[in-house]
């Protein structure tokens, strides 16, 4: 079934999000604008999920959301009155990635990958990167790391708890 309320960013954060709660498709969309447009627009006042890069220049809707639990490269938001969620990935997701792999010191270069940071963003910048059967291999081995233990457990209990989640929890997921 298709979860068409998680919206993330780019093609590789579609992968990623894909890959880590085993859903069979959300709802890309091309950039963070277009993110929050859509959940402005299309999802109104329903449950909707973004997932976006903390880019220098954050457009305004972000900033009717709340902080409501971070890592060092998570941050999970809420806004303030509907059932909007953001989560934003710093820098960006690339580093994300290969933060990940430092942690578990995992060679990204064994599933045909560069560990250089612009050398791997062109390849997660591609199209092709949405669906590349290399990085959900690499996504699978990656879930044990402790910042995507907690996305993973966030998506989950957003996609399952959608009009009734409680930030409490949520906090507590980040702690854990």
């Amino acid at each position: 079934m298709k979860d068409l309320f998680i919206i993330p960013e780019c093609y590789i954060d579609t992968n990623l999000v894909e890959t880590l709660i085993a859903t069979e498709g959300c709802n890309h969309q091309k950039g963070c604008n277009t993110v929050v447009n859509t959940m402005k627009r299309r999802f109104g006042d329903k449950f909707a999920v973004g997932i976006i890069d903390h880019d220098k220049r954050q457009v305004g809707y972000v900033s009717e959301f709340i902080e409501i639990a971070h890592t060092d490269s998570l941050s999970l938001k809420k806004h303030k009155d509907n059932f909007h969620y953001l989560i934003m990935i710093s820098p960006a997701m690339d580093g994300f990635i290969l933060k990940c792999a430092d942690e578990l010191e995992i060679h990204v270069e064994e599933y045909g990958f560069s560990s250089c940071l612009k050398s791997f963003t062109s390849i997660t910048k591609s199209i092709t990167s949405k669906d590349d059967p290399n990085f959900k291999k690499l996504f699978k081995v990656l879930r044990k790391s402790s910042e995507m233990v907690i996305l993973k457990k966030w998506l989950e209990y957003l996609k399952c708890n959608q009009y009734r989640c409680d930030v409490e929890i949520l906090k507590r997921m980040t702690l854990n």
